[in-house]
């Protein structure tokens, strides 16, 4: 019984341990097995986010790849424009042609746009495409067809060539809208699918509308001395008209008194000349003058009586002088100029043109003493016998009113008006401006201040 109840306890024991154990083990092997299974969650997550993290690294190097091209290909390639003058003069009658090239052409219109300043915007004047061009080989081939019915080609105001990928594009700014003196233009090219759009620098232009001067003068022009007797018109009203001259005669009777070689000489005063209508009323017969200072006598205060008496002086007598002078302005070249006396008073038969007349002044400023003479406007000479003062006072009133001025001869005659023909420089170049019949008063030096202008425009537009 004893050994029973020991072997029993032994068991119990042992199946105690063992229930323990078991228990033990259930509890342990479960947390294990969580614990393994959390180890490869956490792997399997990180994993699953690396992956997704590279995929949407590579999603978005994908995406912004996808749009560098996208926007590579969208951006368009600058338009260049060039060709062109940022600065045109030219006079209001003539054609003002405005080119330049596009780059590249890509058949797009080219505007001409003008600035309107009172509203601040621009305004397209013209346009050129390459359809206009097709046009204009229509009506050229139309107009070669029409040339024997004597219909002229029509001139385009716009045109438009492609080559090679450049556009030429040629404008010819309408006649009224050069108008204005001063204007401020551009060049504008649209955008197209692959280029931009583009607009060139403004563009000055300066027309000048100097044709239609408003002056009393019945003939009028302005002439370029350019040397070696040569010379060029750049202004003509009627100045080929024949008309009188009055006194500016007297530069014809100076010119013959300098080539004759007697300025160094003395003249008497005889009573033909002492009694020449219109005379100083100085001039007594059987005075006797340097005759030097009878030159500055017919030059400043234009006494008749002093240019009959030096025609006397050189010619012997009035009438074959006057037959000196008509020859020496044959010899001028000067077919449209005659002379009846020394001095310029209204006479049949005496007369100029302003062209002409342009031409005898540019040459009489070849004489250092006809230079001297204008540059003066006082001088005051002596009678060598009865030693009779007078005093010369030029009649040029242009002096002060004009820059640059060098002098020139007035004259004024019941039929010959107001006259006056002058000479100026301007940036290193001399000019003549003559005004045949100009009103009374203050009218011819009106007149040759607008003819100065024009000189002062024309100097500095180069026309």
């Amino acid at each position: 019984m004893k050994y029973k109840k020991m072997k029993n306890t032994v068991i119990s024991k042992v199946s105690a341990m063992l229930l323990v154990l078991a228990l033990c083990m259930s509890l342990v092997l479960p947390m294990a097995g969580m614990n393994v299974y959390a180890e490869s969650e956490d792997t399997s997550i990180i994993a699953e986010e690396s992956t997704n993290d590279a995929d949407i690294y590579a999603e978005e190097d994908i995406t912004e790849d996808s749009e560098t091209e996208e926007e590579t290909e969208a951006a368009p390639a600058a338009t260049a424009i060039t060709g062109y003058k940022t600065t045109y003069n030219k006079r209001y009658n003539q054609d003002l042609l405005i080119e330049a090239d596009i780059t590249p052409a890509d058949v797009r219109e080219v505007q001409l746009q003008r600035y309107n300043s009172e509203e601040d915007s621009w305004a397209t004047i013209l346009t050129a495409s390459a359809a206009q061009a097709d046009v204009t080989e229509q009506d050229e081939s139309l107009s070669e067809d029409a040339a024997d019915t004597g219909i002229a080609a029509n001139t385009q105001p716009a045109s438009l060539t492609e080559e090679d990928g450049t556009a030429h594009v040629t404008f010819n700014i309408p006649k009224e809208e050069r108008q204005r003196t001063t204007s401020v233009w551009r060049i504008y090219v649209d955008a197209a699918k692959k280029y931009s759009a583009a607009c060139s620098d403004n563009i000055t232009v300066i027309t000048r509308n100097l044709e239609v001067l408003s002056m009393s003068a019945r003939a009028a022009c302005i002439y370029r001395i350019d040397g070696d007797g040569e010379g060029t018109m750049i202004y003509s009203r009627n100045s080929y008209t024949e008309v009188a001259q009055a006194s500016t005669t007297k530069l014809m009777t100076a010119v013959l008194l300098l080539e004759s070689g007697l300025i160094d000489s003395t003249t008497m005063i005889s009573a033909h000349a002492a009694a020449t209508p219109y005379g100083s009323g100085r001039m007594v017969a059987g005075d006797i003058y340097n005759t030097r200072d009878l030159l500055y006598a017919m030059l400043l205060p234009s006494a008749n009586d002093a240019a009959t008496a030096v025609a006397e002086r050189v010619g012997g007598s009035e009438e074959v002088f006057v037959n000196m002078m008509n020859a020496k302005a044959a010899k001028l070249g000067l077919t449209r100029t005659h002379f009846r006396n020394p001095h310029g008073l209204d006479a049949d038969g005496h007369y100029t043109t302003a062209k002409e007349l342009a031409e005898l002044t540019a040459y009489a400023y070849t004489f250092p003493e006809i230079r001297d003479c204008w540059a003066t406007q006082y001088k005051a000479i002596r009678s060598l016998e009865k030693g009779r003062r007078w005093h010369l006072w030029s009649t040029n009133a242009i002096f002060g009113y004009i820059s640059n001025f060098l002098g020139g001869k007035t004259g004024t005659e019941d039929n010959a008006g107001c006259c006056f023909t002058g000479v100026y420089t301007f940036n290193g170049d001399t000019y003549v401006t003559v005004v045949l019949g100009s009103g009374y008063g203050f009218s011819r030096w009106r007149d040759t201040k607008k003819l100065h202008g024009y000189i002062h425009d024309y100097a500095l537009s180069q026309y």
